[in-house]
């Protein structure tokens, strides 16, 4: 191999690392991804993105899949979009979706590690176990990441895991209050 060839090969080697590193995929997770809750109980998950700057959005949008047997979530009411976005409509009316408030050039996307994209709000209503699972519907237009120049972003979802116990009830407490009471005037005789 002559010396043109070979600078060439290396030329042609590093554009496509420094093409291949600019394909890097976005991260997106619930925190916290393992949670236990009484049924009744309300609690809070938020959805991070991992974005590098090259991957820097623009807009977003997506589907949280869970089962609603176990979980209860208002849409309308129990979403908040982080603030480094503005809320969006969406298509399916899941709330999840998100764009970068009008501002004057130069327009920079966002970027950084546990970027919140939104808080959501569950109400458990029923004991047994759940995945919060992160996707997109095809053919859903408000879906998907968008980089400032238009193009979509490849993403990774992390899910979460719900696990809904039966509360104890009053009965079931008064029981056990009776009963430590019992072995206590036992105890005393």
């Amino acid at each position: 191999m002559n010396r043109s060839t070979t600078i060439w090969s290396l030329t042609l080697a590093t554009l496509m690392l420094s093409v291949s590193s600019a394909n890097a995929a976005i991260s997106v997770s619930v925190e916290p991804n393992n949670t236990l809750v009484n049924v009744g109980d309300t609690f809070t998950v938020d959805i991070l993105a991992d974005i590098t700057s090259i991957d820097a959005i623009v807009g977003w949008g997506m589907d949280l899949s869970f089962d609603s047997l176990i979980l209860s979530h208002n849409p309308l009411t129990d979403v908040l979009i982080g603030p480094s976005f503005n809320a969006a409509p969406t298509l399916d009316g899941d709330g999840l979706a998100g764009l970068l408030p009008f501002a004057p050039p130069p327009v920079t996307g966002v970027s950084g590690n546990d970027v919140l994209l939104a808080t959501l709000t569950f109400e458990a209503t029923q004991a047994g176990t759940t995945s919060l699972l992160g996707g997109f519907t095809v053919g859903d237009l408000t879906e998907g990441f968008v980089q400032l120049g238009g193009g979509p972003v490849d993403v990774t979802f992390n899910g979460g895991l719900v696990q809904v116990i039966p509360a104890p009830t009053a009965a079931m407490l008064g029981l056990i209050g009776l009963g430590a009471l019992s072995w206590m005037n036992r105890r005393s005789a």
